[in-house]
């Protein structure tokens, strides 16, 4: 009985190369990396429509949404402001309305 001697080299493992990117992985990384928002992209766009807007583009839809965004941001804090003043950890009606007319 004659036992195959098996070479080192074929016995070796074979680096392996990393896989090409793709164009799909990079636009799904890029999306990845934007900025999460709370507010839905498609309802700014259909308020946008609805008040006159015939078309709302990407860009325009972010600029939106970072100026509502920050608009909510200082109509809560001057609310919250308004209802601790009151007593109150509770955010009523009337604290945002009266925090809209200050801002």
């Amino acid at each position: 009985m004659a036992i195959k001697a098996t070479s080192k080299k074929s016995a070796a493992k074979k680096p392996v190369k990393p896989a090409a990117k793709s164009k799909k992985t990079s636009q799904v990384k890029s999306r990845v990396n934007a900025k999460k928002t709370d507010l839905p992209t498609a309802a700014v766009m259909r308020l946008a429509k609805a008040n006159g807007a015939e078309r709302v583009g990407a860009d325009g839809a972010a600029s939106i949404l970072a100026f509502a965004e920050e608009y909510i941001a200082k109509l809560v804090r001057e609310a919250t402001k308004i209802a601790s003043d009151a007593g109150r950890k509770t955010l009523k009606g009337e604290d945002v309305e009266n925090a809209s007319q200050t801002i």
